[in-house]
């Protein structure tokens, strides 16, 4: 017993974290946002993006990979937007996939 307590003297101290101004984190240990996130119209406003250049069909896709942030998307350049296409499926269909690379939410 006396070896484990000497043991359990000498593990390393759980690292902290740096402050965060995004986060804060609570006595009970979950972290919460220190104010709301600014409000960028979600996925309605991704998938009205994507109809308005002809590309709704990828609206669910959009969705299930995480990209519901017009303003993020809105700032990938081309090779990101290569990324995002081959994340959705898009780069199954050369033209759209083409069409999204190219010219992102812009028109062609």
């Amino acid at each position: 017993a006396a070896a484990a307590a000497a043991a359990a003297s000498f593990a390393p101290p759980a690292p902290s974290l740096p402050p965060s101004r995004l986060f804060e984190l609570l006595p009970d240990g979950r972290t919460v946002h220190k104010e709301a996130p600014p409000d960028n119209g979600g996925m309605a406003a991704v998938a009205d993006a994507l109809g308005r250049i002809g590309l709704q069909s990828y609206v669910a896709a959009f969705d299930s990979e995480g990209f519901d942030d017009i303003d993020f998307l809105l700032g990938l350049d081309r090779a990101e937007r290569a990324a995002v296409a081959t994340a959705t499926g898009m780069d199954a269909k050369p033209g759209h996939a083409g069409k999204w690379v190219k010219f992102g939410f812009g028109e062609p």
